[in-house]
Protein backbone atom coordinates (compact mmCIF):
# COMPACT_ATOMS: atom_id res chain seq x y z
CA UNK A 1 0.00 0.00 0.00
CA UNK A 2 1.18 3.85 -1.00
CA UNK A 3 0.84 6.52 0.58
CA UNK A 4 1.16 10.31 -0.73
CA UNK A 5 4.97 10.27 -0.31
CA UNK A 6 5.40 6.15 -1.09
CA UNK A 7 4.95 2.85 1.01
CA UNK A 8 2.97 3.15 3.75
CA UNK A 9 4.90 0.21 5.51
CA UNK A 10 8.42 -0.55 5.92
CA UNK A 11 9.99 -3.80 4.40
CA UNK A 12 8.03 -6.44 2.94
CA UNK A 13 4.96 -5.26 4.25
CA UNK A 14 2.50 -4.52 1.89
CA UNK A 15 -0.80 -3.46 3.62
CA UNK A 16 -1.97 -4.75 7.41
CA UNK A 17 -5.65 -7.03 7.96
CA UNK A 18 -7.27 -7.88 10.69
CA UNK A 19 -7.63 -11.99 11.80
CA UNK A 20 -10.79 -12.61 13.78
CA UNK A 21 -11.45 -16.12 15.03
CA UNK A 22 -15.37 -17.28 15.46
CA UNK A 23 -16.51 -20.46 17.04
CA UNK A 24 -17.28 -23.05 15.02
CA UNK A 25 -20.33 -23.88 15.99
CA UNK A 26 -23.81 -21.02 14.95
CA UNK A 27 -24.29 -18.37 15.94
CA UNK A 28 -20.21 -18.02 15.20
CA UNK A 29 -19.77 -15.74 18.15
CA UNK A 30 -16.33 -13.92 18.02
CA UNK A 31 -13.76 -15.89 20.26
CA UNK A 32 -10.51 -14.10 19.60
CA UNK A 33 -9.26 -10.95 18.07
CA UNK A 34 -9.68 -8.80 16.10
CA UNK A 35 -5.58 -8.58 15.60
CA UNK A 36 -4.06 -6.87 13.12
CA UNK A 37 -1.18 -8.76 11.24
CA UNK A 38 0.70 -7.35 8.89
CA UNK A 39 0.30 -8.93 5.59
CA UNK A 40 3.68 -9.46 3.55
CA UNK A 41 4.02 -8.83 0.05
CA UNK A 42 4.32 -12.70 -0.52
CA UNK A 43 0.58 -12.75 0.51
CA UNK A 44 1.73 -14.21 3.68
CA UNK A 45 0.98 -12.85 7.19
CA UNK A 46 1.45 -14.43 10.77
CA UNK A 47 0.39 -13.72 14.53
CA UNK A 48 0.28 -15.12 18.21
CA UNK A 49 -2.94 -16.32 19.81
CA UNK A 50 -3.15 -16.97 23.24
CA UNK A 51 -2.89 -20.67 24.42
CA UNK A 52 -6.00 -20.44 25.83
CA UNK A 53 -7.73 -20.36 22.14
CA UNK A 54 -7.10 -23.90 20.91
CA UNK A 55 -10.72 -25.14 19.86
CA UNK A 56 -11.97 -25.43 16.56
CA UNK A 57 -12.32 -21.62 15.00
CA UNK A 58 -13.51 -20.02 11.60
CA UNK A 59 -10.93 -17.63 10.95
CA UNK A 60 -12.03 -14.07 9.47
CA UNK A 61 -10.18 -12.18 6.99
CA UNK A 62 -11.24 -8.04 7.23
CA UNK A 63 -9.54 -5.46 5.30
CA UNK A 64 -9.75 -1.59 5.03
CA UNK A 65 -11.79 -2.11 1.79
CA UNK A 66 -12.20 -5.84 0.80
CA UNK A 67 -14.97 -8.30 1.74
CA UNK A 68 -14.58 -9.75 4.92
CA UNK A 69 -13.82 -13.83 3.88
CA UNK A 70 -14.60 -16.85 5.96
CA UNK A 71 -12.22 -19.52 5.63
CA UNK A 72 -14.30 -22.90 4.31
CA UNK A 73 -14.44 -25.04 8.11
CA UNK A 74 -13.44 -24.48 11.49
CA UNK A 75 -9.56 -25.31 11.57
CA UNK A 76 -8.33 -26.85 14.66
CA UNK A 77 -5.95 -24.20 17.12
CA UNK A 78 -4.86 -27.53 18.99
CA UNK A 79 -1.32 -26.93 18.29
CA UNK A 80 1.74 -25.16 18.63
CA UNK A 81 1.36 -23.71 14.66
CA UNK A 82 -1.25 -23.23 12.77
CA UNK A 83 -0.91 -22.61 8.80
CA UNK A 84 -3.88 -21.97 6.56
CA UNK A 85 -3.99 -20.79 3.04
CA UNK A 86 -6.23 -18.90 1.48
CA UNK A 87 -4.42 -18.50 -1.63
CA UNK A 88 -4.36 -22.19 -2.79
CA UNK A 89 -8.14 -22.58 -3.87
CA UNK A 90 -11.32 -20.89 -4.16
CA UNK A 91 -12.41 -23.60 -1.95
CA UNK A 92 -10.22 -22.50 0.96
CA UNK A 93 -12.98 -20.09 1.39
CA UNK A 94 -16.55 -20.44 2.89
CA UNK A 95 -18.47 -20.63 -0.15
CA UNK A 96 -15.62 -20.31 -2.66
CA UNK A 97 -15.36 -16.63 -1.90
CA UNK A 98 -11.98 -15.95 -3.68
CA UNK A 99 -10.76 -14.52 -6.66
CA UNK A 100 -8.16 -16.07 -8.74
CA UNK A 101 -5.54 -13.70 -10.15
CA UNK A 102 -2.28 -14.75 -11.27
CA UNK A 103 -2.48 -18.63 -10.25
CA UNK A 104 -3.26 -17.67 -6.84
CA UNK A 105 -6.26 -16.86 -5.41
CA UNK A 106 -7.13 -13.71 -3.40
CA UNK A 107 -10.03 -11.71 -1.43
CA UNK A 108 -12.48 -9.64 -2.92
CA UNK A 109 -11.42 -6.23 -3.04
CA UNK A 110 -14.01 -3.26 -3.70
CA UNK A 111 -15.75 -2.99 -0.31
CA UNK A 112 -15.14 0.47 0.65
CA UNK A 113 -18.45 1.40 2.93
CA UNK A 114 -17.25 -2.21 4.35
CA UNK A 115 -21.14 -3.17 4.01
CA UNK A 116 -20.70 -6.51 2.78
CA UNK A 117 -21.43 -6.38 -0.91
CA UNK A 118 -19.30 -4.79 -3.32
CA UNK A 119 -21.83 -2.74 -5.24
CA UNK A 120 -22.29 0.90 -6.51
CA UNK A 121 -22.39 2.16 -3.11
CA UNK A 122 -18.79 1.82 -3.41
CA UNK A 123 -18.25 3.33 -6.43
CA UNK A 124 -19.58 6.64 -5.34
CA UNK A 125 -17.37 7.68 -2.30
CA UNK A 126 -14.15 6.50 -5.07
CA UNK A 127 -16.23 8.53 -7.60
CA UNK A 128 -15.94 11.77 -5.33
CA UNK A 129 -12.05 11.37 -4.55
CA UNK A 130 -10.90 10.87 -7.43
CA UNK A 131 -12.84 13.52 -8.87
CA UNK A 132 -11.36 15.82 -5.86
CA UNK A 133 -7.84 14.11 -6.72
CA UNK A 134 -7.65 12.25 -3.22
CA UNK A 135 -4.35 10.75 -2.36
CA UNK A 136 -2.99 8.86 0.14
CA UNK A 137 -3.55 5.54 2.69
CA UNK A 138 -7.56 5.95 2.52
CA UNK A 139 -9.93 3.08 2.27
CA UNK A 140 -11.45 4.83 -1.45
CA UNK A 141 -7.85 3.79 -2.99
CA UNK A 142 -8.91 0.18 -3.77
CA UNK A 143 -5.63 -0.57 -5.80
CA UNK A 144 -3.65 0.22 -3.03
CA UNK A 145 -0.97 2.96 -5.22
CA UNK A 146 -1.67 5.71 -3.36
CA UNK A 147 -4.22 7.59 -5.67
CA UNK A 148 -7.93 7.28 -5.95
CA UNK A 149 -8.63 7.36 -9.72
CA UNK A 150 -10.39 4.98 -12.06
CA UNK A 151 -8.28 2.32 -11.75
CA UNK A 152 -9.92 1.78 -8.50
CA UNK A 153 -13.14 2.95 -10.44
CA UNK A 154 -12.61 -0.54 -12.18
CA UNK A 155 -12.11 -2.94 -9.55
CA UNK A 156 -15.42 -2.17 -8.16
CA UNK A 157 -16.92 -2.15 -11.12
CA UNK A 158 -15.54 -5.95 -11.88
CA UNK A 159 -16.56 -7.34 -9.05
CA UNK A 160 -19.98 -5.71 -8.63
CA UNK A 161 -21.02 -7.14 -11.57
CA UNK A 162 -20.18 -10.39 -10.50
CA UNK A 163 -22.35 -9.69 -7.67
CA UNK A 164 -19.72 -10.26 -5.07
CA UNK A 165 -20.33 -9.86 -1.52
CA UNK A 166 -19.60 -11.57 2.08
CA UNK A 167 -20.17 -15.03 2.23
CA UNK A 168 -20.81 -16.64 5.97
CA UNK A 169 -21.59 -19.75 8.03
Amino acid sequence: AQNESGDQFADNIADEIQVELHDATGPYPIAGGPYTAALRTDGTAQLSVPASLNMDYFIVIRHRNSLETWNSSPVSFNGTTIVYDFTSAASQAFGNNLKQMSGVFVIYGGDVNQDGVVDSADMTPVDNDAAGYLSGYISTDVNGDGMVDTADITIIDNNSASYTGVIAP
